[in-house]
């Protein structure tokens, strides 16, 4: 053999090593089993298997997975609290709105504890927990004032003038020259805790850039695909940054064109709590084989630092006025005059609008409680068409007293 063909021999060698090497590296990846890093279940695939069950409520013992190539009957283990979760489809039977969705978590690491979703008659909506198809209506006011407070550029004791009612919004209201001496004055903690959507208004027009309100919906997760094991719809935010006066109404949640879910609620208020860092939600925690083998367990991580843990403090701040002295004082002030419960830190906020799928008149709290050690974090909605049934902070100080029982001894209502 000559030079020549011994060269050119080498090299083939070469080349059939090669490609025999990245051939192995690829039926490896596409069919044998993943490592422990690339688990043969994933939180999509999860998603995928629970959602014709939450469209019923309904949480199996069983579930049938795609697990690698092919699907496998798992049991499954739920991050539900059993007892909170029983007590809330009582209430939710007892009160029986048009449409209701109830959500808590565990702030610290996601854990979805109660999860209901309520017709007053059999439709087929899906889960309304999991559908960002809602209003979000003041919430919304929670991103504006963490922007706000997260860049500096107001505190909770920054004074703001306003005229005209608290709910309305009208464009006289908003001219930063328009100041008569019978301009009221309010700090941003009273206006978050009474929703007094002018001086939201003024916030989104004179103290934020329209790119900083876009950035913090974005934070908290509007437009955003919030990675979870349930199939939760993205919540979706448009502002029309060139119409002062469209910008005024987003920013104090006066607009239909700020829609969210009620876990992306959750988790709002969750990040809150929990010093700026939201989490990744999830319900299922293990998936076992027959034998009793993990094929998957939860993992705890973080979606994101959504503001600063000073930030956070501040916000909390906010939130409490609310249920001390603001919009949903009433549903709560018998809770905080009960024996010991200065030993939990409860806040939230309200949010009131009218939309149309379903149609209905829209009741939202969204808020936290903490004692400390356990961080609770939840969105309830309630949605009627004529006549009012129950109030969605109602609902949620029922939860917070029921499942904070054992730690601070409360007393049961009269």
């Amino acid at each position: 053999m000559g030079r020549k063909d011994r060269k050119w021999g080498k090299r083939l060698l070469v080349y059939v090593l090669f490609f025999s090497t990245v051939s192995f590296a690829f039926l490896k990846w596409a069919v044998l089993p993943k490592s422990a890093s690339e688990p043969l279940v994933t939180k999509g695939a999860i998603a995928q298997a629970m959602e014709s069950h939450l469209k019923q409520n309904h949480f199996p013992g069983e579930l049938e997975v795609q697990a690698g190539l092919k699907k496998e009957r798992l049991t499954a283990s739920y991050s539900l609290d059993l007892l909170a979760q029983h007590k809330m489809e009582k209430l939710f039977g007892q009160y029986r709105p048009d449409y209701g969705a109830f959500v808590a978590v565990d702030a610290s690491t996601g854990a979805i504890l109660s999860l209901i979703s309520y017709t007053r008659d059999p439709k087929d909506l899906g889960n309304l927990v999991l559908k960002a198809t809602f209003p979000a209506a003041s919430i919304f006011k929670v991103v504006t004032a963490a922007a706000a407070i997260d860049q500096k550029k107001a505190d909770p004791n920054t004074v703001v003038s306003y005229t005209g009612s608290n709910h309305t919004l009208y464009k006289r209201n908003l001219s930063d020259k328009f100041n008569p001496r019978w301009a009221r004055r309010v700090t941003l903690r009273e206006a978050f805790a009474r929703s007094i959507n002018s001086v939201f208004g003024k916030v989104g027009l004179y103290i934020l850039k329209p790119d900083e309100l876009n950035e913090y919906a974005k934070r908290f997760q509007f437009n955003q695909a919030i990675n979870a094991d349930v199939p939760v719809q993205p919540g979706t935010f448009y502002l029309e940054s060139e119409d002062k006066y469209k910008v005024a109404e987003a920013a104090s949640g006066f607009t239909r064109m700020a829609q969210m879910s009620p876990l992306q609620g959750a988790l709002m208020a969750a990040s809150i709590v929990n010093e700026g860092v939201m989490m990744e939600p999830y319900l299922i925690e293990s998936l076992k084989k027959a034998p009793g083998e993990i094929v998957y367990k939860a993992q705890v991580k973080p979606l994101g630092q959504v503001i600063e843990s000073d930030s956070a403090k501040n916000l909390r701040e906010l939130m409490r006025e609310t249920v001390v002295r603001g919009t949903s004082q009433k549903s709560f002030r018998d809770l905080l005059r009960k024996k010991r419960t200065k030993e939990i830190e409860m806040g939230g906020k309200t949010g009131h609008l009218t939309g149309l799928s379903p149609k209905g008149n829209y009741d939202w709290f969204v808020g936290y409680a903490t004692d400390g050690k356990k961080k609770i974090a939840l969105a309830a909605l309630t949605i009627n068409e004529d006549t009012w049934r129950v109030k969605a902070s109602y609902l949620a100080r029922q939860f917070f007293e029921g499942y904070f029982k054992t730690v601070v001894n409360l007393e049961n209502r009269p």
